[in-house]
């Protein structure tokens, strides 16, 4: 019987989503794809990802410079500006 197994090697370690229990002394093969895996990011990581993409844009900016007084109203009118922002 064949089983297959999707995973990665991470520290010389198989690590999968799925659950395999594989006996001592069975015959197994190994294929490399070279697909590698990226570890998805949590969602602090993508707000903060996003939060720095935001202030680059703003530093960016060289004809009008964001003022004290805008910065102000961002602040105010967060619970808006959230719901404008896609992350």
């Amino acid at each position: 019987m064949v089983q297959t197994y999707q995973g990665y090697f991470v520290k010389g370690r198989f690590v999968s989503q799925e659950i395999a229990t594989i006996p001592d002394h069975v015959e197994v093969y190994v294929m490399i794809t070279g697909n590698q895996y990226v570890q998805p990011k949590t969602k602090a990581q993508r707000q903060l990802q996003a939060f720095d993409q935001f202030v680059s844009a703003i530093n960016a900016i060289e004809d009008e410079p964001l003022s004290d007084e805008d910065f102000a109203e961002l602040e105010n009118n967060r619970s808006s500006f959230s719901r404008e922002v896609a992350i």
